[in-house]
C-alpha cells in the first residue's frame, strides 16, 4: 500500500535573474497543471495542500512543501520525478534540485495504530502563512472569522442523507479520502475529543488579524500568530485521536484556501504523563476577544467590517 497522506519537501533553484515576487496564484496554477481536478469537482476541496509558498533560502534557492491527501488515487504527477526539469511559477523558472518524501504514514496507521506509552496532552500551534476561515451567514455571504476556535481549526465534515458528501481541513481529509470503514468510527470519536480541546495563549505569539493581497487585487483577510491546544480530560482513545488530529492539521492545513498556500501551520507536540479520565470543566461564556492588527495600509474595509472576532464558544456544527 502506498503511504498516504504523502508529503514532499522540495529544494528548487531559480533560473530567472530578474522576476517579480512569487505569488500564491502562480503556485496554485502550477499545481493545477500537475494535479488537475475533473470539471465536476472544480468547486470541491482539493486532493492536495500547498503548505505555504516557496521560501527563499538564499543564492537563488527555495524550499517548498506539498501534501497529497487522497487514499485511492495517486497524484497524476509525482514531484520526485521532476528533479532536473524546470517548472514555471509566474515569472520564475524553478528547477527541482531534490524532492524528499517527508511523511509516509497510511491513514490506517495514522488513525488506528497504537501510539507510544505517553499520551499526547498538548501542542503549540504557530501559523506559517495567513489562515483564512469563513462561514456563510443567513444571506449566503461569506464572513471571515479571525479567531481560531479549535473545532473550526480542524475543519468540517458535510453529511447528506446519512452519508458523507464532503469536507475540508484535517477531519475533511479523513472523511473524503480515508477508507470509509476506518473513517466513520474515527470521526464519531473525534466529535467527543474536540469538546475536550481547549485553547490558551502562547507567550510571544499573539494572535493578530492579517491581510494578504491575493489574485485579481483581492485582499484576503485572515489571522496569524500562535496558541497552545490542550486536551483536558478524556481517556486514552481521546488522546490518540487528538494526536492524529494534530498530525493531520499540519499536513492538511487550516481554513479555506489551503490549496493556494494559505493556512499553513507548524505544530509542536508535548507528551504528558499519566492521562486522567474525566470531563472538561464547564466554561463561562466569554465576551469577544480583542485582536491586534498588523501595521500597513488600510485595505478591504468593507470586508473587515464584517469580520467576526469570535467568543470562545463555537456557534456552528462540525457535522452539518
Amino acid at each position: 500500500m502506498s503511504p498516504v497522506p504523502r508529503r514532499w519537501t522540495a529544494i528548487l533553484r531559480d533560473l530567472a535573474d530578474t522576476a517579480r515576487p512569487i505569488r500564491p496564484e502562480d503556485c496554485h496554477g502550477l499545481l493545477n497543471r500537475w494535479w488537475p481536478q475533473p470539471p465536476e469537482e472544480h468547486t470541491a476541496a482539493k486532493r492536495w495542500s500547498m503548505n505555504g509558498w516557496p521560501v527563499p533560502l538564499g543564492d537563488h534557492l527555495y524550499h517548498w512543501t506539498l501534501t497529497w491527501l487522497d487514499d485511492d488515487a495517486p497524484p497524476p504527477v509525482d514531484p520526485e520525478g521532476l528533479v532536473g526539469e524546470p517548472q514555471r511559477i509566474g515569472d520564475h523558472l524553478l528547477e527541482p534540485l531534490s524532492v524528499t518524501r517527508t511523511f509516509d504514514h497510511t491513514y490506517e496507521r495514522l488513525l488506528g495504530a497504537p501510539r507510544g506509552p505517553s499520551a499526547l496532552r498538548s501542542a503549540e500551534v504557530r501559523s506559517r502563512t495567513p489562515v483564512v476561515m469563513t462561514t456563510r451567514d443567513a444571506s449566503g455571504e461569506r464572513i471571515p472569522h479571525i479567531w481560531p476556535h479549535p473545532r473550526r481549526l480542524f475543519g468540517a465534515v458535510h453529511r447528506s442523507g446519512g452519508g458523507i458528501v464532503g469536507g475540508s481541513g484535517a477531519v475533511g481529509a479523513v472523511a473524503r479520502f480515508a477508507p470509509p470503514d476506518l473513517a466513520g468510527p474515527w470521526l464519531d470519536l473525534v466529535v467527543d475529543a474536540l469538546t475536550l480541546v481547549h485553547r490558551s495563549p502562547l507567550p510571544g505569539q499573539d494572535l493578530r488579524m492579517s491581510e494578504h493581497r491575493h489574485a485579481e487585487n483581492r485582499t484576503v483577510l485572515g489571522w496569524q500568530g500562535g496558541f497552545t491546544l490542550e486536551l483536558v480530560g478524556g481517556d486514552r482513545v481521546h488522546a490518540d485521536a487528538f494526536a492524529a488530529l494534530l498530525e493531520l492539521l499540519e499536513l492538511a492545513g487550516a481554513g479555506k484556501y489551503t490549496a493556494q498556500g494559505f493556512g499553513a501551520l507548524c505544530v509542536d507536540t508535548v507528551t504528558g504523563g499519566r492521562l486522567t479520565t474525566g470531563v472538561p470543566v464547564a466554561r463561562a461564556r466569554r465576551s469577544a476577544h480583542r485582536v491586534s492588527r498588523t501595521a500597513g495600509p488600510r485595505r478591504g474595509a468593507e470586508t473587515r467590517s464584517h469580520a467576526v472576532v469570535e467568543a470562545e464558544e463555537f456557534g456552528g456544527t462540525l457535522f452539518d
